[in-house]
């Protein structure tokens, strides 16, 4: 599915080698489900991939994928191959709708268990 909207092999190599990787055809086969069209598809799956990608710097793993953490980074980010995905709202919207696509497959906790409140 991924081929659908990259045919540069270097670039589908580097979406495919990150800690998304693995679950990036699935995402791309939600969004055309979805009815996203081609560009907004290519920008949320660039911004998959780099949430991957920062969550694995930051010790994280895709069960944890921590949005405020990642809008953090996009502050500062300087990452080479953020591709215009660093200071826009697909970047932060693809990789909300990426991480609720991980909630579905039971790959990444809700937001509601991660945010139980303590006991008094």
């Amino acid at each position: 599915m991924l081929e659908t909207y990259f045919s540069a092999a270097k670039m589908l190599g580097h979406l495919l080698s990150g800690p998304s990787g693995p679950y990036l055809d699935g995402f791309a086969a939600a969004l055309e489900r979805q009815g996203y069209g081609p560009e907004t598809a290519v920008r949320y799956l660039r911004a998959a991939a780099h949430i991957g990608h920062v969550m694995a710097e930051q010790g994280a793993g895709l069960m944890d994928v921590d949005l405020a953490a990642f809008g953090e980074h996009l502050r500062s980010c300087r990452c080479p191959r953020a591709k215009g995905g660093r200071r826009n709202h697909h970047t932060i919207y693809g990789a909300r709708l990426f991480r609720r696509h991980l909630v579905e497959l039971g790959l990444c906790r809700s937001a509601a268990v991660g945010q139980a409140p303590a006991e008094p």
